[in-house]
């Protein structure tokens, strides 16, 4: 194994798809160790990574390398043991400088502080929240002014985000997803102004606890079929 060259070594660690191969094929010897740990550029864990800061901060420390990272936290418990927080997004923050794009399923506990800490990773392009209660517009504000490259953004069941239309003005969003954010309404989209000549994918969703559209929706609407927006880049909308 020794013998063999640097290409080759690379070669068949980029043929191993499953995280458990990854992981055995890493324990063969020191020389597959320290090029699984220099190659490996996505992970994906779920809720029983505990502490999980503690574990967040030595997985970003033994991969320097990660652009691709997908958190979950479906089905957790509190006997699991504390999830992702603030502090958490911070170390993401300090540690993956190559952090491209990040996913957090069921990620109860961090707010708009821990965005804000997000802002920091200057390449990051795609962010989508699953169900992140805690955050507001406020830090999804910070986000899009922030992350200059972030062209990419989901949101689904962020029941405190109430409101989108800076995405428009400061942002640089072409896939954008609303799903199930019950303080979001159809009207919102009409604040989205002429930010609709940069999406070239749209996905929205109501709530479906939450169909009626809010007071104010209706009068944006008709004030929105008003003014002709050119839409012609967006190629999806669902």
């Amino acid at each position: 194994m020794e013998d063999l060259p640097d290409q080759l070594i690379w070669e068949i660690l980029r043929r191993i798809w499953s995280t458990v191969d990854q992981n055995a094929a890493s324990l063969v010897c020191k020389r597959l160790y320290r090029a699984d740990n220099e190659q490996r550029c996505s992970l994906r864990f779920g809720c029983r990574l505990d502490p999980a800061n503690e574990a967040l901060s030595t997985l970003c420390a033994r991969f320097p390398n990660l652009a691709k990272i997908k958190k979950t936290y479906a089905g957790w418990m509190s006997k699991l043991g504390k999830q992702l927080d603030d502090h958490g997004l911070f170390i993401l923050s300090e540690f993956c400088p190559s952090l491209t794009d990040l996913t957090l399923s069921y990620c109860t506990f961090f707010t708009d502080v821990g965005l804000r800490c997000l802002t920091s990773c200057s390449k990051l392009s795609s962010l989508k929240l699953n169900f992140a209660p805690r955050i507001t517009g406020c830090g999804i504000l910070s986000l899009v002014t922030g992350c200059k490259n972030l062209t990419v953004l989901h949101l689904i069941r962020c029941l405190n985000v109430c409101s989108f239309e800076h995405i428009g003005k400061y942002g640089k969003i072409e896939d954008l997803g609303i799903r199930n954010c019950r303080s979001i309404g159809e009207g919102d989209l009409a604040k989205l102004g002429a930010s609709w000549r940069k999406l070239k994918r749209l996905q929205f969703k109501l709530d479906s606890n939450y169909r009626y559209m809010k007071a104010n929706d209706c009068s944006a609407v008709d004030r929105w079929q008003t003014h002709h927006i050119s839409c012609n880049n967006t190629w999806c909308i669902a």
